[in-house]
């Protein structure tokens, strides 16, 4: 009777053995499924970058400087420019220069673009018929356009005072009215031409001339 017993007991304590063992693959496969299919508690992630507005222009070339000289005593003026002028029938002492200034939109907007001087021509060079001429041109291209057009400046040229001799501006006067800011096409050239008459005034002369960029 003890031995029936016995084995009963064995054999109930197998069977609970058992269950308990399958129980617990049980929870660990339902363990590891969770595991491999589970979603992350924050499915989305951000990346974030705050890019300032940046309006500018920059004159890299800033300075004409034909230094010291003269009008030749048997000529009536003396004609010097940025592009090499400099005759010597009519001008002594002056040096040649072959580079005018250079006006770069070194930001990261389009901007409009207003150009002036503070001198007219009699105010700067003086006697009979003196001249202080500008002219522009783009140094890269589509550097000015007359619109704005994609995000960017048109390909249609806007600039003014564009290819020919003006007198300069003492009013602030547009120059370009859509200056483009990427790196290809960001440069205008600005040419000068004096005409110093024999009477003019004789010392440093000096004129100075501001562009103004608006963001547009």
């Amino acid at each position: 009777m003890g031995e029936d017993l016995s084995n009963k007991t064995l054999a109930i304590l197998l069977g609970i053995s058992v269950i308990l063992s399958l129980g617990g693959v049980v929870v660990f496969m339902s363990r590891s499924g969770d595991q491999l299919t589970g979603a992350a508690l924050t499915p989305t992630a951000l990346a974030r970058i705050n890019i300032s507005s940046r309006a500018s222009i920059n004159w890299t070339v800033n300075l004409v400087d034909w230094g010291t000289g003269f009008v030749n005593d048997t000529a009536q003026f003396c004609i010097l420019d940025t592009e090499g002028e400099n005759n010597p029938s009519n001008c002594s002492g002056f040096t040649t220069v072959t580079e005018g200034l250079r006006l770069e939109n070194d930001g990261n907007r389009r901007v409009q673009v207003n150009i002036s001087s503070n001198v007219t021509p009699d105010q700067f060079i003086g006697g009979t018929d003196p001249w202080f001429q500008w002219k522009m041109a783009e140094n890269e291209t589509d550097s000015c356009g007359n619109s704005t057009s994609g995000g960017f400046c048109s390909t249609n040229d806007g600039l003014n005072y564009n290819g020919t001799w003006y007198t300069v501006n003492t009013t602030s006067t547009e120059l370009c009215p859509c200056f483009d800011p990427r790196n290809t096409n960001d440069l205008i050239n600005t040419e000068l031409r004096v005409k110093v008459p024999s009477d003019s005034f004789t010392g440093v002369r000096e004129a100075t001339l501001t562009a103004v960029a608006t963001a547009i």
